[in-house]
Parts: C-alpha cells; sequence; structure tokens
C-alpha cells in the first residue's frame, strides 16, 4: 500500500494513472458532465462568467486546466493542489485516496479520451452564445431547427481557441459561427468563410460525425461527407454518419460495428469529382453501394449534395429523390 507520510512508497501520477483516467478524476472532483475544450464556470470560486477550461496539451498529451481570469494552468495534480489548497505531495495522496482506495471505476468516456487522444495534436475549445433569429434563418433554408441543432449538438459560438491560441474569427449577423461537437472534439463551421477558413477540426477517423446520435439497429445508415448532410438526412427521416472528410478512412473496427447494426449501407457523396472518387474507393472497401445527385442537378444547377438539394426543391422532392436512388443503387463493379 502506498503512504507517502510514512515514506514506504512515493506516488507518482504515473502510479495513479495505470489505474485511472485523467478525465475521472477531473470528473470526481467537479462532479457533473465536464466536457474538453469546453469553457466551464471555474470550480476556485462563483463564476458568474465561465472562465475555466479542460483541454489536451499538443505537446505533452496531458489533460491540463486553465483558468482564464488569472491566466494559471497545470495538469490535474496541480488542479486538487488549488482546489483544496494542499501540497503537491498532499494532492497525490488524497487523489490516491480518495478514486484508487475509494475504488472509483474508471468511465467509458475517461477511457474514450485516453485512448483517442493518442495522436491528436490539436485541441480546440469553444465560447458558446445563445441562439439568435440569424441562426434561425440560416439552417431554415435547409429545414433544421433547433430541436434538431441541439440533438446533433450543433452550437453559435462567439468564437474558438486551436491549442489554446484565440481565433481571429468570430461571429456576426453577415457571418454566423457554428461547432460540431463530437465527444469532446469539436469541428468548427464557418459558412461564408474562405476555403481555408470555413472548416477547423480536431476530430480523429475514430469520430464519427452523427454516430452518437445513431440508434443501436435498423434497416438503412447512410455514410455522407458533412454534419450538415447528416443532420438534413435525418430531417428527411434517414439514419446517417459522416467521416472527417470525403477522402478520410473510416476504421475497419467502426465499418464492422455499423455492418453488425444496420441491414443496408449506402454511401452518399458528393457529385463532383472528389466526391466520386471518395465514394468509389469506400464503396470498394467496404462492400457497399454508393449514390450521388443526379448529373442534371448537378451540370445545371451546382446542387451536389443533399443540403443544396432540399434548399432548391424542398422536403418532399427530396425524400422522393433518395427513394429513387436507393431504389436504383448497385455494387460497384471492381473488376
Amino acid at each position: 500500500m502506498f503512504n507517502i507520510d510514512k515514506g514506504i512508497e512515493t506516488i507518482t501520477l504515473k502510479d495513479i494513472l495505470k489505474r485511472t483516467t485523467e478525465y475521472d478524476i477531473y470528473q470526481y472532483y467537479i462532479g457533473g458532465n465536464i466536457k474538453v475544450g469546453k469553457i466551464m464556470s471555474s470550480p476556485f470560486r462563483s463564476d458568474i462568467h465561465p472562465s475555466f477550461g479542460i483541454f489536451k496539451s499538443s505537446k505533452s498529451g496531458d489533460l491540463l486546466w486553465k483558468d482564464q481570469a488569472t491566466g494559471e494552468t497545470g495538469n490535474v495534480v496541480k488542479f486538487v493542489e488549488k482546489l483544496h489548497n494542499i501540497s503537491y505531495k498532499d494532492s497525490l495522496q488524497k487523489i490516491w485516496d480518495d478514486i484508487i482506495i475509494g475504488n472509483i471505476q474508471c468511465s467509458a468516456i475517461g477511457k474514450y479520451i485516453k485512448d483517442s487522444y493518442e495522436n491528436v495534436r490539436t485541441t480546440i475549445s469553444i465560447s458558446r452564445k445563445n441562439f439568435t433569429k440569424t441562426d434561425d434563418e440560416y439552417w431554415e433554408q435547409y429545414f433544421i431547427d433547433r430541436e434538431l441543432l441541439k440533438k446533433h449538438l450543433v452550437y453559435p459560438i462567439q468564437t474558438f481557441w486551436v491549442n489554446d491560441i484565440m481565433s481571429n474569427i468570430f461571429y456576426t449577423k453577415e457571418k454566423p459561427l457554428y461547432a460540431y461537437e463530437v465527444y469532446d472534439k469539436f469541428q468548427i463551421y464557418n459558412p461564408y468563410g474562405d476555403r481555408k477558413d470555413k472548416f477547423r477540426t480536431n476530430c480523429t477517423t475514430y469520430d464519427l460525425y452523427g454516430y452518437e446520435q445513431l440508434p443501436w439497429t435498423g434497416n438503412i445508415l447512410i455514410i455522407t461527407k458533412s454534419k450538415k448532410d447528416v443532420i438534413v438526412l435525418d430531417r428527411l427521416g434517414y439514419t446517417a454518419v459522416a467521416p472527417t472528410g470525403e477522402h478520410a478512412s473510416i476504421p475497419d473496427k467502426l465499418i464492422d460495428q455499423l455492418k453488425n447494426r444496420f441491414k443496408k449501407i449506402y454511401i452518399f457523396y458528393d457529385n463532383d469529382e472528389a466526391g466520386i472518387k471518395g465514394a468509389k474507393k469506400l464503396s470498394a472497401s467496404i462492400d457497399c453501394p454508393y449514390i450521388h445527385i443526379p448529373e442534371e442537378q448537378y451540370k445545371k444547377f451546382g446542387i451536389k449534395d443533399i443540403s443544396d438539394y432540399i434548399k432548391a426543391y424542398k422536403i418532399t422532392k427530396s425524400k422522393e429523390l433518395i427513394k429513387s436512388l436507393i431504389q436504383d443503387s448497385k455494387i460497384l463493379n471492381t473488376d
């Protein structure tokens, strides 16, 4: 048994993290549902305006905290030290006694964060804001309302931070700004931004957009190319997920899970060169058919995805389109 005071053996953070996770330590002492990369009220004081955040260090890989009001930052042991006003050594002992000796079990999200962040070098945090008429007007053109956005964890944001550096992109009425939350990570969506500023994400290939909202089983699953298309397809009555991009791979482990949970899977990428290439590659890889917007709509009107289509042709015709595409689909001949 470890006991620092008696000098029998020295506890280290490494010893502790063999038995639990940094996330679970923060969770134990803060309580509630904490989220990595999201600004929250400070546990150190009464905090009217949220000013505290937990983030993954891009250098060390540690799960760190930062008090934006004071600029203080540190690891999970420094957090307990400050929270309880005790020494670093006593903080290690307290964590050991409270969590390890107390037999507090690792949570699923704690294990997920630990595993999924092994190769992540970018952290993103956000400053959320309330929905306004500006947001309603943008999303209503795709027949998406606030309830559907909340279901898919889409938030209007004032701005965001990348590796603890504030972005120079801010929400305005002319250029609203959104965050798609995927587990403990984010994709930033800047609808009217330049190509280089339109998206920013720290999601990995394991972080499929829409995966958290999936029913456990179903008849049809559509793999599409963006979070917005996932939400539009949900509006049309179809279950969907999307990788981080049309050329992003989906781990075999996830594909196997999806095939076990859904009777039929269809790939629905853009009807452009990149989209068709990506769809064919994935189709051949997982042995599932791909569909796309008809050539006529793409060549004449520049409609290349289901979001463009519902905006132009409304709900009824969009439902009819998907139904006909699925009925006419065939497995790609790779010979």
